[in-house]
């Protein structure tokens, strides 16, 4: 008699061809980036791997073990081979165990317990749900391996439902745990709620047991499979005392799938507006919001921005007004991330018409997802979309128009010029385009679409955008129309795109080539967290650990940053010897200049800390950066070899705190040029705090002319945008005119130019 025990599957085929293929998949992952080392990745993949194996595994033991003879009772016999099926499957998941632990000899792995973590929580897990739902198979149908593939196809398919069906773009599925989605959030925590949901796999794998037992236990004999067997497990739950057990399993799942959403297993759209907690309604759009999040006249801005920015876009595609869409509008990227698991990245759903986006995040991001939303009827059916992530990403690009301080052709011919630029035929797929660095491959896909739309018009490229036929459409191959392009981006003037600029922007690791990115991305939010509560020091040693594990800019950045908040001025002058300036790049660090040079001032060092801030002003390679570098030149100006101002750029102000402080320090005339840059910071912070009346009589006195044009342009723009907030269309609309005056840049006149046609646009609706 054959007797199904541990040492004699271990013997059997089947189970050896599974140990191979574990081994196999686990060698492959120690050469493919974020599957490398014992983390997330690597524990989902072998928990799905896992999942399938087992249970298929599980069924032919099980059935041979229901057809022995023998004086062992039936049910012994079945839950045995169950036993030893469950421990084999549990063993072969140390050999890929084994391989990647031994990779961390050869690729860093910051937290083994981490990983560990991860690899407890999904694996194993999902190794005992396969076995137990192969057991049931086994013992209820005449097709096991059917009814198991199709049960693991159906559980593959309602996660993939999920994702089309409601905003989430993350699940939590028996087979392999949890999903993140496809977004470019680094943070995966090892939270309660993949925990609790684990838990619930394994409850339901005992309640799969269970009733597979029922049916082993009240079988007889000669009764026939399948139909015969599902009417034997009926009977079976409803009799007797199991009765109150079956009634009991019954309710505790239902509660679970009743309270899915606030456990935060799922969260559909209803849910989401239930928890953001109000709506508007305009002529294209619902807007659902959080009401502590905006004031009244806030939200009516961004329901005017919605249709304002909605009228571009589509006027772009030569589309009729016959849309309607929703937009989700998150507090914050940490509320995003809980309702819809992309937190630092916004997301259009084309085939339904939503838009989910930060309240953050919604001046810079709003054009680029309504592209997205409003390609729709131009994408493949279904989806919606294109299957080309750089004609996705790129169109988008191509019609925002708005990003970064130059054009993405400039950019574009920056990032070719400095060596940089990955083959565009690459960027078009998804591989390709999400491992480079993102706004590289953002910055080519929307020139070279840019470039197709000028070039040969929209219609050509929405033609493209669904068959990905470039032949077809345009008579020419993708590689042809590449070389096209690059011609073109050979003669785009580079004498106002600085290569700090192009170092600062574009040198950035992709998340495909980080060191333990889920790990330390997991570390680096303790530390923004702590530095958000003003909690310096413990910023600071967060930060500085984050960098010695893995590097990183970011990391380095709130090191740095955390120190200058602390009044450690030595260790970011320190810094700049032994890390920046020795870079092969050192204009990667560029952003971190103005900290740098702030320390030097504070330290008495003028002439260092004005160096500073004058390579960041020459580079010119962001808005912010640009005034925050011209502001700290002129007031070292107004002040030399003193430090009248230097609090002011210090010190972690709330605006109504900054406006105060800079109150106390005016004292001279209008004329005086230190007077003119507390006026210009005090008008900054009026209008952040909502106080565009006051902002528009303290920046119509101000005349920047003279001390710097940048500024004096932005001058003219924050006064626009004063008086249009103000519904003083005609005057804002003058000082956006005469701001062009002061402009010297291609992408200075496109935002300018947007904020006329927005003015205009008002008028013309009446607001």
């Amino acid at each position: 008699m054959h007797t199904v025990n541990i040492r004699a599957l271990l013997r059997a085929p089947a189970v050896r061809s599974a140990a191979v293929l574990y081994g196999s998949v686990a060698f492959l992952c120690t050469r493919v980036p974020l599957l490398d080392y014992l983390g997330y990745e690597f524990s989902a993949l072998f928990a799905f791997i896992a999942a399938c194996a087992s249970g298929l595994l599980t069924i032919r033991p099980v059935k041979e073990s229901l057809g022995e003879p023998g004086e062992t009772p039936l049910p012994r016999r079945a839950a045995r081979a169950a036993g030893a099926c469950a421990a084999v499957s549990l063993l072969l998941l140390a050999i890929p165990l084994v391989i990647i632990s031994g990779n961390a000899l050869f690729v860093r792995n910051c937290s083994m317990v981490e990983g560990l973590a991860f690899f407890t929580l999904l694996a194993p897990v999902s190794a005992l749900f396969g076995v137990s739902l192969g057991f049931f198979c086994a013992v209820t149908f005449v097709h096991p391996r059917r009814l198991f593939v199709l049960s693991c196809f159906l559980l593959l398919l309602y996660s993939a439902g999920l994702g089309y069906f409601t905003p989430a773009v993350y699940s939590y599925n028996f087979l392999y745990g949890y999903f993140p989605g496809l977004t470019y959030d680094e943070v995966i925590p090892l939270s309660r709620t993949l925990v609790l949901f684990r838990l619930l796999t394994l409850f339901v794998s005992a309640v799969l047991l269970w009733m597979g037992m029922i049916t082993v236990t009240d079988l007889i004999p000669a009764a026939a499979p399948g139909r015969g067997r599902l009417r034997t497990l009926v009977a079976g739950l409803v009799s007797g005392e199991r009765r109150i057990r079956s009634a009991a399993i019954a309710c505790a799942l239902a509660g679970f799938y009743l309270f899915r959403c606030d456990l935060g297993f799922e969260s559909t759209a209803s849910y989401i507006r239930r928890t953001l907690g109000a709506e508007m309604r305009t002529e294209h759009f619902i807007l659902y919001y959080s009401p502590a999040s905006f004031t009244a006249d806030e939200i009516q801005q961004a329901a005017r921005e919605h249709e304002f920015r909605l009228g571009q876009v589509l006027d772009a595609f030569s589309l009729p007004r016959g849309v309607f869409f929703e937009s989700y509008i998150y507090p914050s990227a940490e509320v995003k991330q809980r309702l819809i698991g992309a937190g630092n990245t916004d997301i259009a759903k084309p085939w339904s018409g939503q838009i989910h986006i930060s309240r953050q995040s919604l001046e810079g991001s709003l054009k680029h997802e309504l592209v997205h939303a409003a390609a729709a009827p131009f994408g493949i059916p279904v989806i919606r979309a294109s299957l080309s992530t750089g004609l996705v990403e790129g169109l988008a690009m191509a019609v925002d128009g708005e990003w970064g301080n130059r054009t993405v052709h400039e950019y574009a011919a920056a990032i070719r010029e400095a060596g940089i630029a990955p083959p565009i035929e690459g960027i078009m797929s998804f591989w390709g385009f999400a491992s480079h660095q993102s706004s590289v491959s953002y910055v080519l896909a929307g020139s070279f679409c840019r470039y197709l739309i000028d070039r040969y018009g929209m219609r050509n490229l929405t033609l493209v955008y669904r068959s990905l036929d470039f032949m077809g459409v345009y008579g020419r191959s993708l590689p042809e129309l590449a070389v096209e392009w690059e011609g073109y981006l050979d003669r785009v003037p580079l004498d106002d795109v600085d290569q700090d600029g192009v170092d600062a922007l574009f040198r950035r690791v992709p998340i495909f080539r980080k060191v333990c990115a889920r790990v330390l991305a997991r570390r680096a939010l303790l530390a923004r967290g702590s530095f958000a509560r003003k909690e310096y020091a413990v910023a600071e040693s967060l930060y500085a650990g984050v960098y010695a594990d893995g590097g990183g800019y970011d990391a380095f950045a709130g090191y740095l940053t955390s120190a200058l908040r602390e009044g450690e001025m030595g260790v970011l002058t320190s810094a700049l010897d032994t890390v920046i300036l020795p870079d092969e790049h050192p204009a990667r660090y560029l952003p971190l200049f103005i900290s740098i040079g702030d320390a030097y001032w504070a330290s008495g060092e003028q002439e260092k800390a004005y160096a500073m801030y004058d390579r960041v002003y020459q580079a010119d390679f962001t808005e912010g950066y640009t005034e925050a570098a011209a502001l700290r030149l002129l007031a070292m100006d107004a002040d030399p070899g003193g430090k009248r101002f230097l609090l002011l750029f210090l010190t972690d102000y709330t605006d109504s705190l900054r406006i105060a402080a800079v109150d106390s320090l005016l004292r001279g005339g209008p004329g005086d040029p230190g007077e003119r840059v507390l006026a210009y910071m005090k008008a900054r912070s009026m209008l952040r705090e909502g106080d565009f009346a006051g902002a528009v009589v303290t920046l119509k006195d101000l005349d920047l002319t003279s001390a710097d044009v940048a500024l004096e342009a932005l001058r003219l723009r924050y006064l626009g945008q004063a008086l249009y907030r103000l519904g003083r269309y005609a005057e804002a609309r003058r000082a956006f005119w005469i701001s062009l005056n002061a402009e010297d840049s291609d992408i200075g006149e496109i935002k300018v130019n947007t904020w006329l046609d927005r003015c205009e646009w008002a008028e013309e609706h009446g607001f």
